[in-house]
C-alpha cells in the first residue's frame, strides 16, 4: 500500500489527536507511529485495504475478457454490479430499458454475483432452447445454492455451480415417469378431491375469504400427496409459512443476519430440511414393510448411482424441497390471480362457467374428471394462460455457458451466465396486441402464434417437467370453483407485489356467493 493511502486514512484522525505528532513525508512511518494506531484505525484500514484489493480484482476481471467482442451493456458498481437493480425493480423494465439502450437482441450485465449475458426476443429463446447441453447447462443462483445445497460432496462445495447434481435430479425426476400424462390420469381422482375437499372446508358458508392462502394451501396439499405421499393436514399446514419465505429467499442478496429476506429463507430452508428428514425416515421404514411406491420421494430413496450408491438422507431433502418450492409457488400465483383476473371480468366468468357446466353434463353423478375432459377446457386454459402471460409465475432462469460461443455478433466467454426471461416476448406488441389488457381470446385470433414468443414454461429439453402437472392442477381447481361459486373482489385495483414471484398484497380477498 502507498503511503499516500495511508495518509488519506488516517489524516482526519491524526488532526483530531494534538497528542501525537505525524508528519507527511515519503518515508514510511515510524514504529511508534505505528505503535500508537488504535485497534478502530486498524480495522479501518483493513476494510479499505480489502475494498482497494475487491475494485482491483474486478477491474482485472473485466479487463481480462477485452480480447473479445463483448455484448453492449454494463456491469454496474464493483461487486454489487446491477443487483440492487435487477431484484428491486420492475424485471419487465430492468430488461426493456437495457434492451432499448444497448440492443434487442444481447446485452450485457453483472448480477446476483456473476457476469451475465441477457438473451432476448424468440430467436434468442430459440438460440437458448436449441442449445441445451452443447453450450450451456443449467445454473442456479447463489441464493439458491446455499438454499438448496445443505449438503456437499468431497469434491464439490456449495458454493459450486453444481451442474452434475442438477442434471442428476432431472434425470431422477423424469426417470420413473411421474410426470408424464399417462402417469398423470391415475392421480386426477385424488387431485380432484383434494381440491373439492380444500373448497368444502375452507369457503363453504363463508362470505368472505382471501383467495390466496387457500391457493397455496391446495397445491402445497397437492405437492406433498404427489411428491411424497402424504396427506396430513396439519403436518402441510406447519410448512406453508416456510415455503412462503424460501419463495422470497430465492431471488435476494445472500446477506445472512437477522432481518434480512434471505436470514428468514435460510432459517425456512433449515425447518422444512429437518421436516423432510423425519419423512424420509418414516417412508424408509414404511418401504421396509412392503409399502407400494407411489410417490417421487420413494423413487429418490431407492435410486442409486452407477456405482450402486443410494443418495445421501440430506440430498433427498435438498432434492425434494426444491421440488415443492417449484410445484407450490408458481402453482398456487396462477390460481389466485385467475380468480383476480376473472372477478373483473363477468362476461369471461360465463364464458368459463358454460365450458365447465358442458363438461359436467357429458359425466355421470359422482365421476371424476378424466384426460379427455381437460382436452374440452380449451377456453379455460386460454384464460389461464393470458394469467401467465401478464403475470408468470417465474420471469426467467439462468444457465452458465460451457464453452465460448458467439451470438448476434459477440461473444460469450466461458462461465459467463446467461439470462432469458419471459418479459422480451410476453410484454412486445410486435407479438401480442395491446399487450398490457386481459384478452383470453387473442389466442384464437393468431396472438403468440410466432415460435418462442409465449413461454411461461420455457422450452426445450428443459422445458418445465411440471408443465402438465400444473395444467391439470390449474383446471381442477377452475372446474369447481366456478361451479360453485360466484365472487367479487373487496380491493379491486389490489396491488400485486413480488416481481419474481407475483402475489396479490392483501392475499385477494373476494366476496362469495353461491352459484
Amino acid at each position: 500500500m502507498t503511503i499516500e493511502l495511508y495518509h488519506f486514512l488516517y489524516k482526519p484522525h491524526f488532526q483530531a489527536c494534538p497528542t501525537q505528532t505525524f508528519t507527511a513525508s515519503a518515508s514510511s512511518p515510524t514504529l511508534s507511529q505505528i505503535k500508537a494506531v488504535s485497534p478502530m484505525e486498524v480495522f479501518v484500514l483493513s476494510v479499505a485495504v480489502f475494498l482497494f484489493l475487491a475494485i482491483c480484482i474486478f477491474a482485472f476481471r473485466s479487463r481480462s475478457d477485452s480480447h473479445v467482442k463483448l455484448p453492449p451493456g454494463s456491469f454496474g458498481w464493483p461487486i454489487m454490479g446491477e443487483t440492487i437493480e435487477f431484484l428491486f425493480g420492475k424485471p419487465e423494465n430492468f430488461v426493456g430499458e437495457r434492451m432499448k439502450k444497448y440492443s434487442s437482441d444481447i446485452f450485457k450485465t453483472h448480477i446476483l454475483g456473476e457476469k451475465t449475458a441477457v438473451i432476448c426476443g424468440p430467436n434468442g429463446h430459440k438460440f437458448l432452447f436449441s442449445n441445451e447441453q452443447k453450450l450451456f447447462t443449467a445454473f442456479r443462483p447463489h441464493p439458491m445454492q446455499k438454499l438448496f445445497r445443505s449438503y456437499k460432496t468431497q469434491k464439490q462445495t456449495s458454493d459450486a455451480p453444481s451442474q452434475m447434481a442438477r442434471n442428476d435430479e432431472t434425470k431422477v425426476i423424469r426417470s420413473p415417469g411421474f410426470l408424464k400424462p399417462e402417469a398423470l390420469v391415475r392421480y386426477l381422482g385424488k387431485m380432484e378431491e383434494i381440491t373439492q375437499q380444500q373448497l368444502k372446508t375452507n369457503w363453504e358458508g363463508r362470505d368472505e375469504v382471501k383467495a390466496f392462502p387457500l391457493c397455496k394451501t391446495i397445491t402445497l396439499t397437492l405437492a406433498c400427496r404427489f411428491f411424497l405421499g402424504i396427506d396430513n393436514p396439519e403436518r402441510i399446514a406447519r410448512l406453508v409459512s416456510h415455503f412462503d419465505d424460501i419463495t422470497l429467499g430465492m431471488h435476494s442478496i445472500t446477506l445472512n443476519i437477522p432481518g434480512t429476506i434471505f436470514y428468514r429463507a435460510n432459517k425456512a430452508a433449515t425447518a422444512i430440511r429437518k421436516e423432510l428428514l423425519a419423512v424420509i425416515k418414516e417412508k424408509k421404514a414404511a418401504m421396509a414393510t412392503g409399502a407400494p411406491m407411489q410417490d417421487i420421494l420413494s423413487h429418490m430413496i431407492v435410486a442409486s448411482d452407477p456405482t450402486g450408491k443410494f443418495m445421501p438422507e440430506a440430498e433427498i431433502a435438498d432434492k425434494i424441497m426444491g421440488l415443492l418450492t417449484a410445484g407450490y409457488s408458481t402453482v398456487a400465483t396462477t390460481m389466485t390471480l385467475f380468480m383476480k383476473y376473472v372477478g373483473e371480468r363477468p362476461d369471461i366468468y360465463k364464458m368459463i362457467l358454460a365450458e365447465q357446466l358442458e363438461v359436467s353434463a357429458s359425466k355421470k353423478a359422482g365421476e371424476s374428471i378424466d384426460w379427455d375432459d381437460m382436452q374440452k377446457m380449451k377456453y379455460s386454459w386460454n384464460v389461464v394462460g393470458e394469467v401467465m402471460r401478464l403475470n408468470p409465475p417465474l420471469q426467467g432462469t439462468f444457465r452458465e455457458a460451457l464453452t465460448d460461443f458467439t451470438y448476434a455478433g459477440y461473444t460469450i466467454p466461458k462461465g459467463w451466465k446467461v439470462y432469458w426471461t419471459v418479459s422480451t416476448t410476453h410484454q412486445n406488441p410486435e407479438y401480442f396486441k395491446e399487450p398490457e389488457k386481459f384478452n383470453p381470446s387473442r389466442y384464437e385470433e393468431g396472438d403468440g402464434s410466432i415460435p418462442y414468443t409465449y413461454v411461461p414454461f420455457g422450452g426445450g429439453p428443459r422445458m418445465c417437467p411440471g408443465k402438465e402437472y400444473a395444467r391439470l392442477a390449474v383446471l381442477t381447481f377452475v372446474h369447481h370453483v366456478v361451479k360453485k361459486f360466484k365472487w367479487d373482489l373487496l380491493i379491486p385495483n389490489e396491488k400485486i407485489v413480488g416481481d419474481m414471484m407475483p402475489s396479490p398484497e392483501k392475499g385477494l380477498p373476494i366476496r362469495l356467493r353461491p352459484r
